[in-house]
């Protein structure tokens, strides 16, 4: 039986779904899936977001942070040593990153990388970024989160051949089961729990109440949409470092409710009786759940988005507009005023989250590590020795 070994430095909540479900097609693969990872560091554990895998491929290690927080070490010298592919973050803070780059240059270890290709936040490293371009094509194989990652990954010298597209995704079925199972009665009760009128608009924002999210900016754009539709409402659905200031900010406009960190039926709810998703900051994962609502996402032009946002499809199932409040405003006021546009844009939003799935993303995942290790296509069964002529390209032929 091959084994697959996958690295994280910690495991999120919604990564659990995916990796359940590549243990379990893996197996039938005759593949052997094994996920490594630590306690999350201080700064971290405050979200509260992280779980534990199951043990019997979830291995949690000791892990070392050092200078600063910046670089972490896992004890997995032993697992990486009895893997066939060991699948790592792209992020340089992993020190067995940078010693699997050294065994591929030998041909003693077949990697891949998994990831975003480049950091699109806007703190990042020079140094760090130019680092992660001089290594972009030194692993046996590539994860891209999107497709467009993928052409960033071609566009600086990596082989197509050697990239599985893998379109990232959570696992929203409870979501889609949750919105399609509300009754007429649950959401109008729903509305009068929250002192929302029959018939008015909705428009929800959920996420962290950070300030890469531009939740200044959203209270700004949502007070002018009011000025236009004197019956609209705005979700604020989750926590963080700017609750206190939101809750603060917005006392005494019982149109605007904040409610806290949602999760599963409530939240589902909480989207059922929404018109529009609002994120004018980074969006990321959030636009799956939109999709999965049936729901339109809208948000700015940023640099700092995350690769999912190539998700949204102008005019078929989001808007993008300038980053500039007024801009924002008018064109939610407009969308909420022109019914049937509305209602396509919510079609196409619930048909792309049938496009983006977990499923989808497992099967990509699958595809990738059968290719890698020889079994999906024609090559051969990789060797673990590297020809001399390979150089740093590794054994993954």
């Amino acid at each position: 039986m091959k084994s697959v070994l996958i690295i994280h430095a910690q495991i999120k909540q919604f990564r659990v779904p995916l990796f359940d479900k590549l243990r379990a097609t893996l197996l039938v693969d005759g593949i052997d899936l094994r996920v490594a990872y630590s306690d999350p560091p201080p700064q971290e554990l405050g979200k509260n977001d992280n779980a534990e895998l199951p043990t019997d491929y979830g291995l949690k290690v000791p892990g070392t942070w050092f200078l600063g927080h910046r670089m972490l070490y896992q004890s997995v010298g032993r697992e990486i040593a009895r893997a066939d592919l060991v699948i790592v973050e792209q992020a340089n803070k992993h020190v067995w990153n940078h010693l699997l780059l050294l065994l591929a240059a030998f041909g003693r270890k077949r990697f891949a990388f998994w990831g975003h290709g480049t950091n699109r936040q806007a703190n990042r490293s020079r140094f760090s970024e130019w680092y992660k371009r001089k290594i972009l094509n030194r692993a046996d194989w590539w994860f891209a989160y999107t497709e467009g990652v993928k052409k960033y990954l071609i566009q600086n010298g990596v082989e197509p051949a050697r990239i599985t597209s893998l379109n990232n995704a959570v696992d929203t079925s409870e979501t889609r089961s949750f919105c399609s199972s509300f009754s007429d009665g649950e959401l109008e009760a729903a509305r009068r729990d929250l002192g929302i009128e029959p018939g008015a608009p909705v428009g929800i924002y959920c996420g962290m109440l950070d300030r890469v999210k531009a939740i200044d900016f959203l209270l700004t754009s949502a007070r002018r949409i009011r000025e236009v539709r004197k019956d609209f409402h705005l979700v604020l659905v989750g926590g963080g470092p700017e609750r206190d200031a939101v809750e603060t900010a917005t006392r005494g406009e019982s149109w605007i409710h904040a409610v806290g960190p949602q999760f599963g039926r409530r939240k589902a709810l909480l989207l059922k009786l929404s018109d529009l998703v609002l994120v004018p900051g980074a969006v990321g994962l959030v636009v799956l759940d939109a999709f999965a609502a049936g729901l339109p996402l809208v948000t700015t032009q940023l640099s700092i988005h995350g690769p999912e946002i190539e998700y949204l499809e102008e005019g078929r199932n989001g808007i993008m507009t300038a980053h500039d409040a007024e801009a924002y405003a008018q064109a939610v006021a407009s969308l909420l005023s022109d019914q049937d546009r509305l209602r396509v844009l919510q079609e196409g939003a619930a048909l792309s989250g049938k496009a983006y799935t977990i499923e989808k993303m497992v099967e990509r995942f699958r595809q990738g590590i059968l290719a890698c290790l020889g079994k999906f296509s024609h090559q051969s069964q990789p060797v673990t020795t590297a020809p001399k002529n390979m150089g740093w390209r590794g054994a993954c032929e």
